[in-house]
């Protein structure tokens, strides 16, 4: 009898261990409400850096009400950070 090897998925907190949280738009409305979430642990070629203040433009304000038509919600937008790493501030 052959026995096949099977993999075991791994779930989700430990394919995205790092707890984050962000202000998300969760549809078409333009209202923005807290949202937890979770993103992948940190590589070795990653920077790690804590968003301070963090601005939208106005492709975001399109992208919240999904006025192209390619928003995937619930949506977190923003680029534009001021930013702290290692005891440097950094605009972005």
């Amino acid at each position: 009898m052959l026995l096949e090897k099977r993999t075991m998925s791994k779930s989700p907190e430990e394919e995205h261990p790092q707890k984050a949280f962000g202000w998300a738009a969760r549809d078409t409305s333009g209202v923005m409400s807290p949202f937890k979430f979770s993103r992948r642990a940190t590589g070795n070629e990653d920077v790690t850096f804590k968003v301070l203040y963090c601005g939208v433009c106005h492709s975001d304000l399109h992208c919240i009400k999904n006025e192209w038509g390619i928003s995937m919600y619930p949506l977190v937008p923003g680029y534009l950070s001021l930013s702290l790493s290692h005891g440097c501030l950094f605009f972005i």
